[in-house]
């Protein structure tokens, strides 16, 4: 009888990340927003940093690519969404 497999056996699973919205005027925000699955920590880049939540607001000055990285005792694992800023008109 062999017995169940432990979970950490397996990478953390990246379900979704995203932006919403994802392009904004230079000076909003926008949520970057994630679904991750069998992570014992999640972080951003960019100095966004550790997340403990499913969402985070950010401000990026100009377009910005964010990089997720999920990561257990089986290794990472990453994801990147890019947000858009257009400058804002006058």
């Amino acid at each position: 009888i062999q017995s169940p497999s432990n979970p950490v056996d397996y990478p953390a699973a990246i379900i979704e990340f995203g932006a919403n919205p994802a392009t904004i005027v230079a000076g909003e925000s926008t949520n970057l927003f994630w679904d991750v699955a069998g992570a014992a920590s999640i972080s951003i880049d960019h100095g966004v940093g550790l997340q403990s939540g499913s969402y985070v607001t950010v401000s990026p000055a100009a377009t910005t690519t964010y990089t997720l990285t999920a990561t257990n005792a089986a290794g990472s694992v990453t994801r990147t969404v890019t947000v858009a800023v257009t400058p804002a008109v006058p």
